[in-house]
């Protein structure tokens, strides 16, 4: 049953929709007198989305690209606020350790081997699946380590911190920056990495929702750098993505998905107890992300294109992989006691309240692909 901020917010963006400025504005402004944002956590979440809003009636500038916002509102970089969010909100910190849990799965056992991170970050998972490693005495004798990121920065940094993290464990390894987006890596560098040491483990999490939205030989950007993934002959595939449509779904349905979504992990951390400078910073992140996805007008400057787990396995399998079994065996059962893992054929749902929020996708090659 919707409530009356409901009908609010979704009134303010038929309004936005159909050019009727003046209306949505007033819409909005009905909203935010109902609103008590300072003490009521709901109403911190309404007002995100009317901000969201907001911004997309400023036009195609209003809504800021989600790593390039700090630049203008003058807060933490987002990197910096995933980084409070990955210590404090357990559905990202179980989706890395299960994640995790996969990856060492595939790596353990062998003298040798490489893990391509598409969106490896400042490392820092790969940071805890060395000590996850160590600790289970399953360390190759020798890992390769290819990161890939847009940013320069990063990569230096999660260069790093693998090595040191490196030296502490024992283990021999190199580390390979690939400065760029992974859908932008050149030919040359593609038949390079078919060179690697084997086997080859490919981890790919929250990255791959932002592939730019363009055609490659035919086929859509993020259907190119799967099969371009899968021409590289890996052992395994684990992706993390949000479970959501914010892709293909039209902009009110898009507001209405963002919602339910959003307000499901605005609940969750607010059951937590987390200090509010650290709330705050974390809704921040989650608020940019809210930005893009519902502030934005012109469709192919949107960063946030998250799609469910169904979309991704169509994906996937276009490519030639397939599920991999047997995922209960694998999963840890430590994961933080607000959320719940929830397991199908090739997927480990990370729940709250029944909901899954982001899936964990372990793909295998097709026999015969």
């Amino acid at each position: 049953m919707r409530t009356p901020k409901d009908e609010l917010l979704l009134r303010a963006m038929d309004h936005a929709l159909s050019s009727r400025t003046l209306e949505a504005v007033e819409t909005l402004a009905a909203l935010y007198r109902l609103l008590d944002a300072e003490r009521i956590p709901e109403d911190e979440n309404y007002a995100v989305f009317a901000t969201a809003l907001s911004r997309r009636l400023e036009g195609a500038t209003g809504a800021l690209h989600p790593y390039r916002a700090s630049e203008v509102d003058g807060g933490a970089p987002q990197i910096e606020l995933f980084r409070r969010l990955m210590k404090h909100l357990p559905l990202a910190s179980a989706a890395d350790a299960v994640a995790n849990a996969l990856l060492a799965d595939l790596l353990r056992g062998h003298a040798e081997a490489t893990l391509l991170d598409v969106g490896i970050g400042q490392g820092r998972q790969e940071c805890n699946l060395l000590r996850a490693l160590a600790k289970a005495n399953a360390l190759p004798r020798h890992l390769t380590v290819v990161g890939v990121d847009p940013s320069g920065t990063s990569l230096v940094e999660a260069r790093d911190a693998v090595l040191a993290v490196a030296e502490e464990v024992g283990v021999s390894l190199e580390f390979v920056k690939l400065e760029s987006p992974v859908e932008d890596l050149d030919a040359a560098t593609w038949a390079a990495l078919r060179a690697v040491r084997r086997p080859l483990v490919v981890n790919a999490a929250f990255a791959l929702h932002h592939v730019a939205e363009q055609e490659t030989s035919g086929m859509e950007a993020r259907d190119a750098v799967l099969a371009r993934l899968a021409s590289l002959g890996p052992v395994g595939v684990v992706m993390c993505e949000p479970h959501v449509d914010h892709h293909r779904a039209p902009a009110r349905e898009r507001l209405i998905n963002a919602w339910h979504h959003f307000s499901r992990v605005f609940q969750l951390l607010d059951t937590l107890e987390v200090p509010g400078a650290e709330r705050r910073a974390i809704k921040r992140f989650f608020g940019r992300e809210v930005d893009d996805i519902v502030g934005t007008v012109n469709e192919s400057e949107r960063c946030e294109r998250h799609e469910p787990a169904t979309a991704w396995w169509e994906r996937l399998q276009r490519a030639g992989f397939t599920p991999r079994g047997g995922l209960e065996a694998v999963c840890p059962g430590d994961v933080h006691p607000a959320v719940g893992l929830y397991v199908e054929e090739g997927t480990v749902g990370i729940t709250f309240r029944g909901d899954v929020l982001v899936s964990v996708l372990a793909a295998v090659p097709r026999e015969g692909a």
